[in-house]
């Protein structure tokens, strides 16, 4: 997977796989104990304390310096100014600096911005969750002079690549799975204007109090998580029409995220431990949507028994070849990511707004759950993929498709 990103990036030229954050923290803030925090959690992790070639990770040398924690001046009120933007989409020259960076930016003692970036070969969603939180421990620690092992190691990720690496992998689920799939062809014709290309067309799908409970009613009746029915919301939206082989029956084929971190030790590893599956359900739109739904789920827990199988080589399983113009998997369903949560004593932190950011999949389909209980979602389509009135379509089509379930 980290060898995937790299080449993927190299080729399109392109900061395809930088993950920001940020926070604008309020109160007294101690700045060399937060630069102290910041080198104790990147030495405790062996993926943050690397740089990577076309070989490998290389390991820094032991007591080899960090880079340091970037200051700067901030006038106040303007959360998104071009430097923060700057900085989250600068490229990572991953040969010669390790794959974090952050930059404190300071109105007045008590009035800061602290933004970070993470390359994807060093984490994922759940990581930069770990990595706030730890650096919230680290700072808290110090603050109090109780800084403890200053080199405690954590789980080793090259440890668990090592391992994937040396097991035998069994395919053959996924080859039959997948039997007689072929490349997805994108539904764009014309490419896209010059500042577009490479963009996603960002479209909101946030539900209301009335949908979000129909979700949970219906979740409840048919025996799933809500995360299944969103999920046949989407599929059943994008879903091309039954084939000449198929009768009535519709067949979609959706990436579903997967993580790999079932055990105590996998969840506190900093690295990329996540797996995309593309999951293959066939269903018949006439029948009730409690067994719709019940369908779906079903695939999608049979492709999660699966999981260990990376991407790449569930690809090599079904025989699936990449095409000009066409995608093993047009939409990735995301439900439920883990939000960072900075908590350094003395200060409160909010997360800023993250900016739209370089496509990676034709369609990501994302959603969470809202601070008052509403599910929240937005569906990011790359532009060299979907134009804004197809986009705009499947928006409307998945709203209507789950009316039409939740009903």
């Amino acid at each position: 997977m980290q060898q995937s990103m790299l080449v993927h990036e190299a080729l399109v030229n392109r900061p395809l796989y930088n993950m920001p954050l940020g926070f604008r923290i309020t109160g007294r803030l101690e700045v060399p104990a937060l630069q102290q925090a910041l080198h104790h959690v990147i030495r405790r992790h062996p993926v943050l304390h690397s740089t990577f070639d076309e070989a490998g990770a290389v390991p820094l040398a032991p007591g080899a310096p960090l880079p340091e924690l970037v200051l700067g001046r901030w006038e106040g009120g303007d959360e998104r100014a071009p430097v923060i933007t700057e900085f989250w989409q600068r490229s990572f020259d991953l040969r010669r600096e390790i794959p974090v960076r952050a930059l404190l930016m300071s109105a007045s003692p008590e009035d800061h911005l602290l933004v970070m970036c993470v390359h994807h070969v060093a984490g994922d969603s759940w990581a930069l969750a770990l990595l706030v939180r730890e650096l919230g421990g680290a700072y808290a620690r110090i603050v109090r002079g109780a800084v403890g092992p200053e080199e405690t190691p954590a789980p080793d990720f090259f440890a668990y690549v090592a391992e994937e690496r040396a097991a035998a992998q069994d395919t053959a689920w996924w080859a039959e799975s997948l039997r007689d799939l072929k490349p997805q062809p994108v539904p764009r014709e014309e490419p896209p204007d010059e500042d577009e290309r490479g963009r996603f067309l960002p479209v909101g799908l946030q539900l209301d109090a009335v949908h979000t409970q129909g979700v949970k009613r219906l979740a409840h009746e048919a025996r799933v998580s809500p995360a299944a029915v969103l999920f046949t919301a989407v599929s059943t939206a994008v879903a091309p029409g039954p084939g000449a082989a198929s009768g009535r029956e519709h067949r979609s084929v959706i990436g579903l995220p997967a993580v790999l971190r079932d055990t105590r030790d996998m969840q506190e590893t900093m690295g990329p431990l996540l797996n995309t599956l593309p999951v293959s359900t066939t269903w018949s739109p006439d029948r009730p949507a409690q067994e719709i739904v019940r369908t779906h789920a079903a695939a999608m827990e049979s492709a999660l028994a699966h999981k260990q199988v990376p991407y790449t080589r569930i690809l090599k399983a079904a025989r699936m070849r990449r095409t000009p113009g066409a995608a093993p998997l047009l939409h990735l369903v995301n439900v439920d990511t883990e939000v960072p949560r900075l908590r350094l004593p003395g200060t409160r932190a909010t997360a800023l707004p993250m900016p739209a950011r370089w496509a990676t999949f034709p369609a990501l389909w994302e959603f969470s759950w809202g601070t008052v209980g509403n599910m929240n979602g937005v569906l990011r389509t790359a532009a060299d993929s979907f134009t804004t009135d197809q986009a705009n379509d499947m928006a409307g089509a998945f709203r209507s498709n789950l009316a039409h379930l939740i009903k």
